[in-house]
């Protein structure tokens, strides 16, 4: 075994488990992270409340979105053109595409996505550096009500996370 596979382990985890964090969109729970993969890539599930929005955007990861459940709208590459997503849908979007996406439906959504390559200098790391890490005793937000109340969630917590 060489040096570079030292660095990529076996991860096993069970429903809801994995490293959860609090971003401006949604609730992300980590299943792989990049330094778990040698920064080959990273694996996130995403549950997103209604009204959620990620603005188009672009960056040198290749994403992979498969719609677990909820009502999406993507736009790749064409963001004038819009394509609604349901449970099954699936999305390749390469590496330096703009993309954006919203959860058009009336509750949570959740997407499993995928970032290739990994790496602690890419998305994953403005996930960790601007969300917001969730302890096991911290409560969660209802995902099913509008953003707004996630985004007051996430200050709470960030308050209560200064005091300690």
């Amino acid at each position: 075994m060489n040096e570079k596979e030292k660095n990529w382990e076996p991860v096993i985890l069970k429903e809801s488990e994995g490293e959860k964090i609090l971003f401006r969109i949604g609730l992300m729970t980590f299943k792989v992270s990049s330094s778990q993969t040698d920064d080959h890539f990273m694996i996130c599930e995403t549950e997103l409340p209604p009204g959620a929005n990620v603005e188009p955007h672009s960056h040198p990861e290749a994403e992979t979105f498969y719609i677990l459940e909820g009502e999406f709208t993507f736009y790749v590459d064409d963001i004038k053109k819009p394509i609604d997503c349901t449970k099954g849908a699936f999305l390749s979007v390469p590496p330096h595409i703009i993309h954006s996406f919203n959860n058009t439906g009336s509750r949570k959504g959740k997407i499993l996505g995928m970032m290739t390559p990994g790496g602690s200098k890419g998305l994953e790391s403005l996930f960790r550096t601007f969300g917001v890490r969730v302890l096991d005793n911290d409560i969660l937000p209802d995902l099913n009500k509008p953003v707004e109340h996630l985004i007051e969630t996430i200050n709470i917590l960030r308050e209560n996370n200064k005091t300690e």
